[in-house]
């Protein structure tokens, strides 16, 4: 897995383009990158592949949860109440079957270890609340980005899953007591200095796509020139798109 920035360098090299060229400056190149990146790790996953590698998963800690009312994310009236986080979650990737989440974990603030939530429909919850015994497990639905869990005492979760945006880290919730800390650095690193979470044997299919995509985006060849013509052409006086 490569950091960011190789790989907006690795295209520019070879695209041949210069870092003056515009309109492509480095932020839009890795937003291209990405997207490319994004198509095939979902063919990947439709496969079944990648879900037990942890390189394009990224982990969300920390996340602050707070006790609502069920009908909060569903038309159920009940005095039943469940917990909620407190933020909307960054977008995450769906493949054909569901999210692109590795695990979610609940974590204890008082100290001892969380344990894994189960993933359920909001649905298929309240099918649960209809039956004369309910299991004692830890469920969670996300519903409108918000992510629910049926503990309406939890107080904060970790997640780890495949995220098409960076994560915040003015969401993240500082009181946890997990241990994580975050400096200035952190608040004020550039994004083209983190890691790509593109597998190492991805990288080059994912910039040949993104090379591809960027020829007939920015810089189109004229259809009326022949091959003659092409041959005669100084490389600077290809269109821009």
């Amino acid at each position: 897995m490569s950091i960011r920035r190789k790989l907006v360098s690795d295209i520019r090299g070879t695209m041949k383009l210069l870092s003056s060229d515009a309109p492509i400056n480095d932020r839009v190149l890795w937003s291209e990158i990405f997207n490319s990146a994004k198509l095939l790790i979902k063919r990947e996953t439709n496969l079944r592949k990648l879900w037990a590698n942890d390189t394009i998963f990224s982990n969300l800690p920390c996340f602050e949860m707070e006790e609502v009312p069920i009908s909060t994310c569903c038309e159920y009236v009940s005095e039943c109440t469940v917990s909620r986080s407190k933020h909307k979650l960054p977008i995450i990737g769906v493949g054909n079957y569901q999210y692109l989440i590795q695990g979610v974990y609940s974590i204890n603030v008082l100290g001892g270890r969380g344990k894994k939530l189960k993933e359920i429909t909001i649905n298929r919850y309240l099918n649960l609340l209809k039956l004369p015994i309910i299991k004692k497990e830890e469920y969670y639905w996300i519903v409108d980005n918000y992510l629910y869990c049926n503990n309406p005492m939890l107080k904060a979760i970790r997640m780890a899953a495949f995220f098409e945006e960076d994560i915040p880290i003015n969401i993240l919730y500082p009181d946890c007591g997990c241990g994580k800390e975050y400096s200035l650095d952190d608040l004020c690193r550039n994004p083209l200095d983190l890691e790509s979470c593109i597998p190492g044997y991805l990288e080059k299919q994912v910039l040949e796509l993104t090379s591809q995509k960027l020829l007939n985006t920015y810089y189109k060849i004229p259809t009326d020139l022949t091959s003659n013509n092409l041959d005669n052409q100084a490389p600077n006086s290809v269109e821009k798109g």
